[in-house]
């Protein structure tokens, strides 16, 4: 379905026609509305390191995006050459992303949790032409990191970044986004021809997956957040979530362009922090992990005077985790959010459904609304199961041969298992694949770890298994087989892994001596019968 058949008139609330792209947004909001508020940065900046919090009005930011998009042409990028960009959860985030867009280039959006091992396969991927982060945020130096990555990958010709005490031959974005804050020459976009935006996930066995985004993809999505939640040039959106993405992309980026409201950025999360900035800034939509709301409604932050909200939603960490509403009554109205397969998130208010743990199973539309917006069904697997497959304006998809390749009926497959339930309508419940891992919001192949584990020299073979947590969604153990005699401990199998930058969210809770890792007779390790040895 194409982008035009979706209510852009409505969403834009009737404003003048045009070219409907993010950048051309922005300029657009410029124009109206140059002094309100575009862009706030959470408040713990400086304890993050990464220099003072700023915001930005509509007309700061627009002079801001054309600033680098100048300074990214005068660099002799070219339209749809890949940038890697690994920024935190601030206003210069989706400032560089629109710069970027805005000069022709293809973003590769690099999770602030990745570290050496990762971004160094995303580079190999990829070959993109020049990274992008900040010096240092929470104690860690990601700036050095770039620069040993840009070492030893050719393509790479530029390292950027934001933030203060940067590595020799870092070139400072700071000074370019400051000098065109309050005006800069009017930069022409020039589109590209390649995918927009790239985000990563994984599949059973393959751990790294890129997923190709175009604009109209996310414009869909933004599309959906801003009628399912009514939003408007009045809302305040606190987003906890990175643009790396599909929480994020769902309820930060497209929608506040979309609609015009005030974007206040939050990373990472942080309890204290995050109450301080709902109530200051009159944050009218966000939403959390379900034991995070929990902790607001027992705290009473949602009856406070100073609290503004009027949309909150659950966003579920685990595809198969029942996300219960936290509290009732004179709550602001509830919606939730369901990252499917890290392809798309489908934001839907909680009065239209009645059990959020399942899904809808056909099509999905908002209201009286006729667009499709998405739309889901389950195809059997070989095992008895069934997978989730999607097709719809949202959906991004892979080239032909490769998983996220649409297939005839143009529908595309999500990793996700589920099975449909009948009531009044047809549902789907998705449920647990024990292949498949979601950690911190992140889909992690369980292959990963396991080969991860493996290399340890102490260890004849290891093999991770995991439990659910309501916050993460899945936290990661590692089973062990020890060599005979070998002194063992989570100590040093956390060093092995650091050694070779791999990043701390694969690190395991805890360490498990097993007498021996279970398989079938194809090889595939049975993660059930790992708890059953314990």
């Amino acid at each position: 379905m194409a982008m035009s058949t979706l209510p852009a008139e409505r969403i834009q609330r009737g404003e003048a026609s045009g070219p409907l792209t993010a950048e051309a947004l922005l300029r657009r909001r410029a124009n109206q509305k140059p002094g309100i508020t575009a862009l706030a940065d959470p408040p713990n900046t400086e304890a993050l390191g990464v220099g003072r919090a700023r915001s930005f009005n509509y007309h700061q930011a627009d002079a801001a995006v054309d600033a680098l998009a100048q300074f990214f042409i005068e660099l002799g990028l070219l339209p749809d050459d890949i940038i890697a960009v690994q920024l935190p959860n601030l206003a210069l985030s989706p400032l560089t992303l629109l710069a970027a867009w805005r000069t022709g280039l293809t973003v590769a959006a690099l999770p602030m949790l990745w570290r050496g091992h990762e971004i160094g396969k995303a580079c190999d991927e990829l070959a993109p032409k020049a990274l992008i982060g900040v010096s240092r945020c929470a104690g860690y130096n990601h700036a050095e990191d770039l620069c040993a990555i840009a070492a030893s990958h050719l393509s790479v010709r530029f390292v950027l970044g934001f933030g203060p005490d940067l590595p020799d031959g870092v070139v400072s974005l700071d000074e370019v986004v400051e000098a065109g804050r309050n005006g800069a020459r009017p930069v022409e976009a020039r589109g590209g021809q390649g995918s927009l935006l790239i985000t990563f996930t994984a599949r059973p066995g393959l751990p790294f997956l890129p997923v190709m985004r175009n604009e109209d993809e996310l414009l869909a999505q933004g599309a959906m957040t801003v009628l399912a939640l009514d939003l408007d040039t009045r809302d305040v959106i606190l987003n906890p979530y990175p643009l790396t993405g599909p929480a994020g992309l769902a309820l930060g980026l497209m929608p506040w362009l979309i609609s015009g409201a005030t974007l206040v950025q939050h990373h990472p999360f942080d309890y204290d922090p995050f109450v301080t900035q709902l109530l200051a800034s009159g944050a009218t939509v966000t939403a959390l992990p379900a034991p995070v709301l929990a902790a607001l409604a027992e705290d009473g932050v949602l009856h406070r005077l100073q609290c503004l909200l009027r949309r909150l939603g659950v966003v579920w960490p685990s595809p198969s985790q029942a996300a219960p509403a936290p509290f009732q009554g004179a709550a602001p109205l509830m919606f939730d959010l369901y990252p499917l397969g890290d392809l798309v998130s489908l934001v839907l208010r909680r009065e239209s459904q009645a059990n959020p743990a399942s899904l809808p199973l056909g099509n999905v539309r908002l209201g009286d609304e006729e667009a499709v917006f998405v739309e889901t069904k389950l195809r059997p697997r070989a095992d008895g199961d069934s997978e989730l497959l999607l097709r719809g304006p949202l959906v991004p998809h892979g080239p032909p041969g490769t998983p996220l390749a649409r297939e005839e009926d143009g529908f595309v497959a999500t990793g996700l298992r589920g099975k449909a339930e009948a009531a009044d309508i047809m549902t789907v419940r998705l449920t647990a694949d024990p292949d498949l891992l979601r950690h911190g919001g992140v889909a992690i192949a369980a292959s990963e770890f396991d080969e991860l584990y493996r290399g340890f020299p102490g260890f004849l073979d290891a093999a991770c298994f995991v439990l659910p947590d309501p916050m993460v969604g899945d936290r990661v153990f590692a089973a062990v087989v020890p060599r005979p005699g070998e002194a063992i401990s989570l100590e040093t199998l956390t060093r092995f892994l650091a050694d070779r930058q791999v990043a701390p969210y694969k690190f395991p809770d805890k360490l498990v001596v097993v007498k021996q890792i279970p398989r079938d007779a194809a090889g595939r390790v049975l993660r059930d019968q790992i708890l059953g040895q314990l």
